[in-house]
């Protein structure tokens, strides 16, 4: 604790704020989507800190956008940083309005970091018995470190001061400048004297003082050393022009302009409501927010049904509504293999029912209903196409009662199909998420009623009383959102679409999952084997060549073995303030060792492993020998159907590795699998929107396109055209539809930015049209407020209209994506339609098993193969009439590998 004046804390809000963003785990973001984890992470930074250290005197310092003066010193300086994640540019403005509201002086200064303001402020406060706190992580400003000025990091809990930078460094913190000069920083581009660690600037600093000294002395350094300090000596120089923090910047710096006074609740209020930091605004003491409308239902209006002249009584009432909202309470989450517990039948809003079928029977509970007795009840109004279905996904309910027996028909709306098809932006069509949005009504969680956590029970073991509650809401407030959307899809003109297109595909993937598909386990125990040898190998050769053994799964270890013992250069830091090892850093250094290659290696062999050679045999329901997915329709923001449990869409078939697990995916006896795959459908795609000669052109003669679009590029001849040649016009094919940056295909791409800018430039020059439709599809959505796929599905983008530059690029990469990869998602979706009711018609036992992407698969017998594979072709390329033909790629086999 400082006794004579109060100290000055700076905060380095920048640093603070990657170090927010990269250490919240959970992708956080409120119910309308805004990612909200770096503002949630640094606004509890700030109220630990504030809390804790009850400043008298503070300020928060921010860099400022765009290059600084070292930028004319060093060119490169910092040019190797990757651009700052989207959501994270979208979080800035909210940063600042937060440290606003907490009445803390900000400063931020065009052309220069925080460190050289901070560096400044603290130069000019830091004497006589006045302190300076610099708080921050950031071992740069160790060489401000004084009597006066000290460093803590409070998310490391880490005081700093000349003690502890002799304990660390070896050296005093005046001679941190010249030691920097040495090492150089990897993360901002400093290059330092290539092949000089810290162990050696050390000895160096130490015995020479300072760089002059190193360099007057270079005739006793040992010979390597001497030579690579030479051959670098510019590099060093100018080195420690860069890393020296400025302590003269023209700012104002007087104590008593960071004086300050707290902050009032009541101005964090506002902003923490918009943000949805409910457990924040209890910390300030602010209420937390009521349920608007909270009585929007009537809990009381709900009724149990114990009895059989009861539940007559509500069928008749279900009879003469002509409506049913259903929800379906179970033992679990997968329909395949779920019992159900009880019934919530919702005839009119306002009433429901629920019967219990199957509870555990608890002291004092009144006997339940029996489970086929209800079904049997229920059966007339269940199957009636007459009496119209209402429920939030209803898909659930028709593979749970088709496996009781019962046929849910009379579809007529899902709220969470509804939800999607008026908004597909959001991040959440959870049905309490919908009754807020659109009700203003908190729904009773899960969680409420049976725990969380290892204490959760089983729906079966909570009491009557409170699953009447619990399941009568979720199919009245199903009811409510089907009253409030269906006047909404018809006001927009797309009842039509929803009715024919968005729920006709219900039934599609109700049989789908039903069906599932058949994996060969023999299959799976082998490649198990062979995958375990292969990575016994690969970490054999990982320890030979590390020189010794380690945790490979460890990222501490592992930094340790390659930034230390082996010396490699060192990246970006983890939230943690360690060296990260993640991919991205593995494929560089790749490039200088074969350590980080075969943690590649070791990496990939170890996931296909654990993710599905391993974990597949335990998906198999017991009942149908089978592993049954679940396609979502609402699972994407493009309409592209999305699977889980298990995820068979994320299989890799880019590496022999990863389609070698498809060998397991198997036909049954007597039958083969059949791929049907569209070709290059996106770009067909880009190709009737834009309705460009050169590119329609090319698909009417079935060219290659990757190598037309490579003789554009590169204006040769096709017969000049190499491999890689076509593999840098496949990928800007790919890019150019979802509107890539320069900066990103150069990543992509392994070159450098110009090259890859001039490479775009090349590509809309000989695709004019391409790039006038892309900015017209910008316009467009702008002017409208969304964009439209072919059959006429719309997705708000409300960023086109945005202040912010990042937001206003993000909406209008989302304008020029949306019509292209939502409408193949319309096609395949049509095709789909399509096929499976002229395979009811036609009598066909052959079954449509898989979507995955393009690609359609499906188990046939192998009598039916001839005609079902000239039917699926048909069905599939005229799902809709393009400017260009639509082909589709067919395939044979015994297993999904053979057939694709």
């Amino acid at each position: 604790r400082f006794m004579s004046h109060p100290p000055l804390y700076l905060i380095d809000g920048s640093s603070y704020v990657f170090r927010a963003f990269y250490g919240v785990r959970q992708e956080l973001s409120t119910s309308s989507g805004f990612p909200t984890n770096a503002v949630h992470g640094f606004t509890n930074m700030l109220l630990k800190f504030l809390r804790e250290y009850e400043p008298e005197y503070l300020a928060v310092v921010f860099d400022s956008k765009g290059e600084v003066f070292r930028n004319d010193i060093y060119p490169e300086y910092k040019a190797n940083r990757d651009e700052a994640p989207e959501s994270l540019e979208l979080q800035f403005p909210k940063i600042f309005e937060v440290v606003e509201a907490f009445s803390i002086p900000v400063v931020r200064m065009e052309g220069y970091e925080a460190d050289d303001l901070m560096g400044t402020i603290a130069a000019a406060n830091g004497q006589g018995d006045s302190k300076v706190v610099l708080v921050t992580g950031d071992k740069d400003f160790c060489q401000m470190v004084s009597e006066n000025v000290t460093l803590v990091d409070t998310m490391k809990e880490r005081n700093t001061g000349i003690r502890e930078v002799r304990e660390r460094y070896g050296i005093a913190p005046e001679q941190m400048i010249d030691f920097l000069a040495l090492v150089g920083d990897k993360v901002d581009n400093v290059p330092g004297v290539r092949g000089v660690g810290e162990k050696t600037a050390t000895a160096l600093i130490s015995d020479y003082g300072d760089l002059d000294g190193v360099y007057r002395n270079l005739a006793d350094v040992k010979p390597r050393v001497a030579g690579l300090l030479e051959e670098h000596r510019d590099d060093a120089y100018m080195s420690r022009e860069l890393v020296t923090i400025k302590t003269d910047v023209e700012i104002e710096t007087a104590m008593e302009s960071f004086r300050y006074g707290g902050y009032e609740a009541e101005k964090l209020t506002p902003l923490f409501r918009e943000l949805e930091f409910e457990k924040l605004l209890e910390e300030i003491g602010a209420p937390p927010s009521a349920p608007e409308n909270a009585s929007a239902v009537d809990y009381d209006s709900y009724e149990i049904v114990l009895d059989g002249e009861k539940l007559a009584c509500v069928v008749r009432m279900i009879e003469d509504s002509g409506e049913l909202s259903i929800d379906l309470e179970t033992d679990s989450k997968l329909p395949m293999s779920a019992r159900i517990v009880g019934f919530s039948l919702c005839p009119a809003e306002g009433r429901a029912f629920y019967v219990p079928v199957g509870h555990v029977p608890t002291i004092g509970m009144e006997a339940q209903m029996n489970r086929g007795a209800v079904l049997e009840a229920l059966r007339p109004v269940l199957e009636s196409e007459n009496v119209k279905k209402i429920g939030q996904n209803v898909k659930y309910e028709m593979l749970v009662l088709r496996n009781h027996g019962v046929s849910l028909r009379g579809i007529n709306f899902d709220t969470m199909l509804a939800a999607h098809l008026l908004d597909s932006s959001q991040n959440s069509y959870k049905l309490d998420e919908l009754s807020r949005t659109h009700l203003g009504h908190r729904m009773i969680s899960y969680e409420d009623v049976a725990g969380k956590g290892k204490s959760q029970k089983n729906f079966a073991e909570v009491d009557l009383e409170t699953a009447k509650r619990y399941s009568c809401e979720d199919a009245d407030v199903a009811m409510m959102l089907f009253r409030k959307f269906r006047p909404v899809l018809e006001e927009e003109g797309l009842w039509d679409l929803y009715s024919e297109n968005v729920l006709g595909l219900l039934e599609v993937l109700c049989d789908m999952e039903s069906a599932g598909v058949s994996v060969d386990t023999g299959i799976l125990g082998e490649m198990s084997g062979e995958f375990q040898r292969d990575l016994d190998s690969v970490q054999k050769r990982i320890y030979e060549e590390a020189g010794r053994e380690f945790k490979i799964s460890s990222p501490k270890q592992l930094g340790e073995v390659l930034f230390e013992r082996l010396g490699l250069p060192r990246g970006k830091k983890t939230s943690k303030g360690a060296f990260s090892t993640d991919s991205h850093v593995l494929r560089e250094l790749s490039a200088i060792h074969e350590v980080p290659k075969l943690v590649l290696r070791h990496r990939f062999l170890a996931k296909l492993k654990s993710t599905y050679i391993d974990q597949l045999p335990k998906l198999i329901n017991p009942a149908t020998s089978r592993i049954h997915t679940s396609f979502n329709p609402a699972g994407t923001s493009t309409g592209r159907l999305s699977s889980s449990d298990p995820n068979l869409q994320n299989i890799p078939i880019k590496t022999v590795d990863g389609r070698r697990i498809r060998n397991a995916f198997v036909a049954g006896d007597g039958r083969v699998m059949l791929s049907a795959d569209y070709s290059q459908i996106e770009i067909r795609l880009l190709a009737h929107f834009s309705r460009d000669p050169t590119l329609t052109e090319a698909i009417r003669n079935e060219r290659d396109l990757h190598a037309a679009t490579a003789c554009e590029i590169f204006d040769k001849e096709e017969d000049e055209i190499t491999s890689e040649m076509r593999n840098v016009a496949k990928t800007m094919n790919f890019s150019i539809i979802y509107g890539i940056s320069a900066f990103g295909l150069s990543r992509r791409l392994g070159i450098p930015v110009p090259d890859s800018r001039d490479y775009i430039r090349r590509y809309f020059d000989r695709y004019s049209e391409v790039k006038a439709y892309m900015d017209s599809s910008v316009e467009e959505a702008r002017e409208k407020g969304y964009s439209e796929t072919l059959i006429g599905r719309r997705r708000p983008i409300p960023e086109l209209r945005s202040k912010n530059r990042v937001e206003r690029a993000r909406g209008e990469r989302e304008a020029v994506n949306t019509p292209i990869q939502g409408s193949a998602a319309d096609i395949i979706n049509l095709a789909m339609i399509r096929i499976f009711g002229r395979l009811g018609e036609k009598g066909f036992r052959s079954r449509m098993i898989l979507q995955v992407h393009d690609e359609l698969l499906f188990e046939v017998l192998e009598p039916e193969l001839g005609e079902l594979g000239d039917l699926i072709r048909e069905d599939m390329e005229g799902a809709w009439e393009l400017g260009v033909p639509l082909k589709v790629e067919l395939g044979v086999g015994r297993d999904w590998s053979e057939a694709h």
